[in-house]
């Protein structure tokens, strides 16, 4: 069994609190934009602009419950500065993808196929370290050591 500290998961906590840090700055900016606009409470029809904004705040609300266990699994289980720098690279992708949606529709799309395919590295990563896992705990198969034995095996030796 593998002792985590907190040191081994600094990184992954960080990228959550950021993440945390952007949904808090979008819902303001929505609100801002709901006095602006003079759109009460509960209505989330009116100016175009608005509309796209709340749209692309919901969304990125939808896709948090995705974004944080394949950060956090990816982290624990993978290694935490892959899955870290994914999960930056996934929230710099949201603000493209919210600040793009607020111009037009169409200007959504880079900030939103980034982040799809942020989402599916650290999906890959996540499935990665839990099948090595799984396999060393339950069927006592250590892929890491194999692999190494196969690259020491065909390299040559000093």
């Amino acid at each position: 069994m593998t002792n985590i500290t907190l040191e081994d998961i600094v990184l992954p906590g960080t990228v959550s609190i950021f993440a945390a840090l952007q949904l808090t700055r979008i819902a303001k900016k929505v609100g801002v934009m709901r006095g602006k606009f003079k759109i009460a409470f509960p209505a989330t029809t009116g100016e175009p602009t608005f509309e796209r904004a709340f749209r692309a705040q919901q969304n990125t609300l939808e896709f948090m419950p995705i974004f944080m266990p394949c950060l956090w699994v990816s982290g624990i289980f993978f290694h935490p500065v892959p899955s870290a720098l994914a999960g930056v690279v996934y929230l710099y992708s949201r603000h493209r993808y919210f600040e793009g949606y607020i111009k037009s529709v169409e200007d959504r799309l880079p900030g939103f196929k980034l982040g799809v395919r942020c989402l599916m590295v650290m999906l890959f990563m996540s499935s990665c370290g839990l099948s090595t896992t799984l396999l060393r705990r339950y069927a006592d198969i250590d892929i890491a050591q194999t692999f190494w034995q196969i690259v020491e095996k065909y390299l040559p030796s000093k």
